[in-house]
């Protein structure tokens, strides 16, 4: 089996322009807003909901990952006077969450189903994205880290502090979902490892991931 337990790059500045193409692709097919595409209205709101978060961009990543955010908030703000906030919240996060799902799937599937060891390949990723993607804005603690598991806490999230500076903390839950496209594509029996999520700063103080080879039964 080829080792392909070098992990891929990851650059905000990549995929957010791509997220965010997706994301107003796939918003073209609701309902207009005030005589208008809601598309339009949501670009908008997004350039000035980027000035008003610019304290919080301290470099490039910053911008992607802060424009990742106020993206949902955009279109979020834009919707709920037209459709109510649980039907704008259920459009953002399919708009968000849906149209890359697969790709995300089958990509992070086929790296741990060509790796000699899925566990280290995923771990290694992990910390690639920790510091090329996330960067010195979002703090990472890790109180595990060995051989068997590796435990993620997440002490400062850029994503949640832009949500709060917007008071839009309750489209954090939408904002970590995009999570689950890849930690999805994991199979325990297959790839003999775990991956929990069991707290979020949608419903906590920190973010906690946790890593754990799994023994064959």
């Amino acid at each position: 089996m080829t080792d392909t337990s070098k992990s891929p790059e990851h650059d905000p500045a990549d995929w957010t322009p791509m997220i965010e193409r997706a994301f107003f692709a796939r918003l073209e097919d609701q309902a207009p807003a005030d005589g208008r595409p809601v598309a339009a209205l949501v670009r908008e709101r997004l350039t000035a909901l980027e000035a008003e978060i610019g304290h919080l961009v301290a470099n490039p990543m910053d911008a992607a990952n802060a424009r990742f955010t106020v993206l949902a908030v955009a279109a979020y703000d834009v919707l709920t006077p037209v459709c109510g906030p649980a039907r704008a919240a259920a459009i953002v996060a399919d708009c968000l969450n849906g149209p890359l799902r697969a790709d995300i799937l089958a990509g992070t599937r086929e790296m741990l189903d060509h790796t000699g060891d899925p566990f280290a390949t995923l771990v290694a990723a992990s910390k690639q994205r920790e510091e090329s993607y996330f960067g010195p804005s979002f703090h990472f603690e890790r109180p595990v880290d060995d051989q068997h598991t590796y435990v993620l806490d997440v002490r400062r999230c850029l994503f949640h502090e832009v949500l709060a500076a917007t008071g839009r903390t309750a489209l954090q839950s939408i904002l970590c979902r995009f999570d689950l496209n890849w930690a999805d594509a994991i199979d325990p029996e297959r790839h003999r490892l775990r991956f929990v999520r069991p707290v979020t700063f949608a419903g906590g103080p920190t973010c906690r991931m946790l890593f754990t080879r799994q023994e064959p039964g």
